[in-house]
């Protein structure tokens, strides 16, 4: 087994997770989803589909970390079962 396997160590995937890249993307969703809410909410609720739009960066942020989470563990589980 790597020292700086995926599964393994937490160092590796909050690193892979959290990456300078990511993390400006997820506080770029943050600030789509809050301006998005205070536009609903300031105008009563008057163009429903913003309520739903307005979170769907955050979903779409959610799900590139889910699917690069579960890639990075199926390869790394590869590795492993190659690896003697």
């Amino acid at each position: 087994m790597a020292e700086n396997s995926y599964r393994k160590s937490l160092r590796t995937r909050m690193r892979v997770l959290f990456s300078p890249a990511r993390s400006a993307l997820f506080a770029g969703a943050l600030l789509v989803a809050v301006i998005g809410n205070i536009l609903y909410i300031r105008d009563d609720g008057a163009p429903e589909w913003l309520g739903a739009l307005s979170v769907s960066p955050i979903f779409a942020f959610l799900f590139w970390e889910l699917a690069t989470d579960v890639r990075r563990r199926r390869d790394d589980r590869e590795r492993e079962e190659r690896e003697p």
